[in-house]
């Protein structure tokens, strides 16, 4: 037994059999949900497979409540979609950050060329990780004291949507969440899928779910910003003390390289740029102005 734990919900096209290729050892342990019909699929030698049907947030809490004294001596435990690339090295790297950062709540973050919805969550260059107040349910790794404060929500929605909006609200500390730059993940398919057909089986859409659940633990701000970051010098930047304009300008020039590959990334960024940090924060320096204006 590792000292962390992927649990991923797999149909039949799931990638996880390229995330165990390469040389080197894991630091995890692979345990594969599956809710498919072929009763032979992804049967592999240190790699537990379960078959349970049904929607993903649903189906891990019931794993999670059945397994419970299974789980309890996990350290992290990272709940990633089936559609996600990615490889050994970058789940392994994923869980010695979150240990070296003592993070509760964390996600990789995604390439450019990825199915995204939220730029936060988008690999910046200037970051190790950057701290947040948002971690997709995509991809959230928690840890094991937290996945349990975490777990009962799991059963609140059939989506899961929303949810990603009321794990940061549990955290103990702004620096205990942290979408992580230094591990890039790519999201493959587009959003949506067969888990849309399924909910409208049950009569509810993903925007309901989420809207309910917001009402119901009064989240009133869907603002996605950050709060600091540790930069590629191991430093530690904060928005509460002399250090918020560097972090700024970090996250600025962070972003740059990807305008070459995505032109419109640059329009989407300056439109943005104003929830990467609260609105209190945000005095762009003449440098960031200028950075923005010879980009443009």
């Amino acid at each position: 037994m590792r000292k962390n734990l992927v649990i991923v919900r797999a149909g039949d096209q799931s990638l996880h059999p390229s995330w165990l290729e390469g040389p080197e050892e894991r630091n995890w342990d692979l345990l594969v949900s599956y809710y498919g019909d072929d009763p032979h699929l992804f049967r592999k030698e240190d790699v537990l497979r379960i078959d349970a049907k049904g929607l993903k947030w649903p189906a891990l809490y019931d794993l999670i409540r059945d397994r419970a004294d299974d789980l309890i001596n996990y350290e992290y435990i990272w709940l990633p979609d089936d559609d996600l690339a990615c490889d050994k090295a970058g789940i392994n790297r994923l869980f010695v950050l979150c240990h070296k950062y003592d993070l509760e709540l964390a996600q990789p973050s995604l390439s450019i060329n990825s199915y995204a919805t939220h730029l936060i969550t988008l690999r910046n260059r200037s970051f190790i990780l950057r701290y947040t107040n948002f971690v997709e349910i995509m991809a959230p790794c928690f840890s094991s004291s937290f996945l349990n404060r975490c777990h009962s929500s799991f059963s609140e929605t059939f989506s899961g949507h929303g949810l990603d909006y009321l794990w940061p609200t549990w955290v103990s500390d702004i620096t205990k969440i942290a979408i992580i730059d230094n591990v890039i993940i790519r999201h493959t398919r587009p959003i949506g899928g067969p888990s849309y057909g399924l909910l409208a089986q049950h009569g509810v859409t993903a925007y309901d779910e989420r809207l309910a659940l917001l009402l119901k633990y009064e989240i009133r701000t869907l603002d996605k910003i950050v709060t600091g970051g540790i930069d590629l010098d191991g430093r530690k930047l904060t928005i509460s003390d002399h250090s918020h304009s560097k972090l700024i300008s970090l996250l600025l020039c962070g972003y740059l390289p990807e305008l070459a590959y995505k032109a419109d990334l640059l329009l989407h960024l300056v439109n943005h740029s104003l929830n990467l940090l609260p609105p209190a924060i945000w005095a762009p320096s003449s440098k960031s102005i200028d950075i923005i204006d010879r980009v443009a």
